[in-house]
């Protein structure tokens, strides 16, 4: 099946990759063109005037300028076109990548990281060889931050089978799915915070003195353009034109540092609104089968005007506030006091829309990170959708894998635990799995109750929070032990516990920084006080003689993983077993080392 996957990818890349390498002759050639067409306009120009025949200098001109235009816009369309192959073609070369395990190069979302978090530094939600690193394929700034938060954090039930219908639906759907992903790697848009922008639209729209601006707009570019045309047909004098000139640069003075605050507040917020116009145009023309999706088609609905060209207006503006430097701009200007025309048409598209974008960008924003859940699902046929459970403290899996380890070296479990207070003791010898299999079920229940397919053939999960203490470290600035940072963490755990939501808490190596005699006494306080809270989950040990709890507290269950020793070899199965570990290797590891240990 994985070949398959594969074999689709290269396929892929293949194609855009011809799309990519003839757009980019076509683009070149055309460059050319226009080099060329320059040249000879000025050359043809110069003769025809030399040769005292301006009606035909006039003529070829005024073709020039029109080729050249023709020419830039289709220009504009093959660069456009050249990029998004390009994109198309990196989206199935990452594809490929992600199949072989390899996320070299790949966004770590470092900057979602919380080191106080329930479990982001445990399960490896972030950083190198990180599940964001596997499922992340957005291609807009809000669409990051929305899969990074809710990679943080467990949706409800209901939010959960309404995204995975969703993801469903999407998951087969591979040219849409990278068409909009393209879209944004074109733009850039995961770069682009838009968030200033966005900070702008909500900001009083009301025009002071409009009545005003709008009888000037009406009379002084039409009277500063009769007066130069006039004054250069002899009809007046020149002082008229450039008495008008003045007069509008004081009016335009009233208005440029409002216009020039819009300019600074948009400067790059208007970058990604071609992104946006594109991805709600390809919504505009689906039709969507699941609620959710469905949901977001009717967000975009905005009266009888598309929301795409709604943005194209908005897009139009802003761009034109953005190209002020420009000299040309200045010129008109001061002549048809075009900062007065944007700064009314833009305050009048805010009145109308400034309470719509806001909600298009995160309807973008949560179909993107959705849109990563599907990538995920499509290069993961072999993973499936959790049942979400109506009862508290339920968990039960076939097949349980981690997700982030080759397929090809695997091992599976299955597993199946219930119950408040509940804790499953796992025991082990060194390297065999424990920590693993902790690993593998804390991102399995991050996946499926964030609504995205799990490593496994069955899963049944219920509402739950997670919380993991797996990788406490001491910090020399803080003057912070390993095993104070892990008290610290255990702490944080009881404070974590509600009595609210079930929390499904990991712990690895119980209380591993102390002495042996603490550490039984210490966990064992640790374990009835757990059994008896708001909560369940895993705690794993070396100490053998905790496992004898079972006898005296309900719902505590002992499994362990185990290893053989054949000849000089350490054999480990990674198999989870019910009851105490009965193989241990400590010893055989050390001699490995080159530690003499006397028989």
């Amino acid at each position: 099946m994985k070949e398959t996957i594969q074999n689709t990818y290269e396929n892929r890349q293949a194609q855009f990759k011809k799309e990519a390498s003839a757009a980019k002759s076509q683009y070149t050639t055309l460059s050319w063109a226009r080099v060329i067409l320059f040249v000879a306009s000025i050359v043809g120009i110069v003769i025809l005037v030399d040769e005292k025949n301006g009606e035909a200098a006039g003529i070829v001109l005024l073709f020039a300028i029109i080729a050249y235009l023709t020419l830039l816009k289709t220009h504009a369309k093959l660069r456009f076109k050249l990029k998004t192959a390009s994109a198309l073609e990196q989206i199935n070369s990452d594809e490929i990548k992600r199949l072989n395990s390899d996320y070299y190069g790949f966004n770590e979302g470092k900057k979602y990281y919380k080191a106080t978090h329930p479990y982001h530094e445990d399960l490896d939600v972030f950083g190198k060889h990180s599940v964001f690193q596997l499922i992340n394929r957005t291609s807009t700034y809000i669409g990051e931050k929305i899969l990074a938060k809710w990679l943080g954090e467990s949706a409800d039930s209901n939010e959960i089978i309404g995204r995975q219908e969703s993801v469903k639906e999407l998951t087969p759907e591979i040219d849409f799915r990278h068409q909009f992903q393209a879209y944004g790697m074109v733009e850039d848009s995961t770069e682009i915070d838009h968030q200033p922008m966005l900070d702008w639209l909500k900001e009083d729209s009301t025009v002071k003195n409009s009545l005003f601006y709008k009888v000037v707009l009406a009379i002084m570019p039409l009277a500063t353009v009769s007066t130069i045309v006039l004054s250069s047909m002899g009809h007046l004098q020149s002082g008229v034109p450039i008495l008008l000139g003045f007069v509008n640069v004081i009016i335009l003075g009233w208005v440029f540092y409002k216009v020039q605050a819009i300019s600074k507040q948009t400067e790059r917020g208007y970058k990604s609104l071609n992104a946006l116009r594109f991805h709600i145009d390809m919504i505009e023309k689906s039709h969507f089968k699941s609620e959710k999706l469905k949901a977001f088609k009717s967000t975009l609905e905005h009266d009888s005007t598309k929301a795409s060209k709604t943005i194209k207006d908005l897009q139009l503006i802003l761009n034109s506030l953005q190209s002020r430097t420009n000299m040309l701009y200045i010129i008109f200007d001061i002549l048809l006091l075009l900062d007065v025309f944007w700064y009314i048409r833009v305050n009048t598209w805010k009145k109308e829309n400034q309470t719509d974008i806001a909600k298009w960008f995160e309807t973008i924003g949560e179909l993107d990170a959705l849109i990563s859940m599907a990538g995920l699902a499509y290069s993961n046929p072999d993973f499936s959708y959790p049942t979400i459970s109506q009862d508290h403290f339920d968990i039960k899996a076939t097949g349980l894998g981690h997700p982030l380890i080759k397929s090809k070296n695997r091992v599976t479990n299955n597993f199946e635990f219930h119950g408040q207070g509940g804790i499953c003791l796992i025991t082990g010898s060194n390297m065999s799995g424990k920590s693993t299999f902790l690993r593998t079920v804390g991102v399995n229940c991050t996946l499926g109750l964030i609504g995205a397919p799990v490593c496994a053939k069955e899963m049944t999960v219920s509402d739950l929070k997670i919380f993991t203490s797996m990788r406490s470290q001491d910090d020399l600035e803080e003057n912070v032990s390993s095993f104070y940072a892990e008290l610290k963490r255990l702490k944080q755990l009881l404070a974590y516990i509600d009595g609210k939501t079930p929390v499904l808490f990991m712990i690895d190596e119980v209380l591993k920084g102390t002495n042996s005699k603490d550490r039984h006494k210490g966990a064992l306080a640790l374990i009835k006080q757990l059994n008896l809270a708001y909560a369940f989950g895993f705690v794993s040990t070396h100490d053998i003689e905790l496992g004898n709890i079972t006898n005296e507290l309900q719902g505590v269950k002992n499994y362990s993983f185990n290893s053989e020793i054949i000849g000089d070899e350490i054999k480990f199965d990674y198999t989870l077993t019910p009851g105490i570990c009965k193989s241990f290797n400590a010893t055989k590891l050390m001699q490995k080392m080159g530690i003499e240990i006397p028989d």
